[in-house]
């Protein structure tokens, strides 16, 4: 076995996550996009609450999508149970780490930090490294 071609090779399960994860990663996408435009564009005309709901909209597709991995994940076998274990956790360890080390930069004054950016980047940061462990999960595991 080939483990290189086996590292981007999908299980059933994964084809079906990876079909159901469509829907709410698109309209995730229109949501940021026409938010950003509308409050770019009305920001000083619509009332304070409005603005905040169109903000905000976005986190709801991205809950559909969390519920969707986690019905793909209570599907998965063991195997693959273990490489999104090691998916996950290598993930979480690689962003954590490195938002210790801005921290620390930033606490020290060697940098200055955008708390917004911060924020607004970890989620595709875990989300990045996921995919990078996952495939050292395929790897060590496969």
């Amino acid at each position: 076995m080939n483990p290189f071609i086996d590292m981007v090779r999908f299980t059933p399960n994964e084809k079906v996550y990876y079909r159901r994860s469509v829907a709410p990663m698109a309209l995730f996408c229109l949501l940021l996009i026409g938010g950003a435009l509308l409050i770019r564009t009305y920001r000083a005309d619509w009332p304070y609450p409005l603005l905040i709901v169109i903000a905000i909209a976005p986190a709801f597709p991205m809950a559909w999508f969390f519920k969707v991995y986690i019905d793909y994940f209570r599907d998965c076998d063991e195997w693959e149970k273990l490489i999104e274990v090691y998916g996950i956790c290598i993930g979480v360890l690689l962003v954590g780490m490195a938002y210790f080390v801005l921290g620390l930069l930033g606490m020290t004054r060697l940098i200055e930090l955008d708390g917004a950016w911060l924020a607004y980047g970890m989620l595709p940061a875990v989300s990045l490294m996921y995919v990078v462990g996952k495939i050292v999960g395929r790897w060590r595991h496969g």
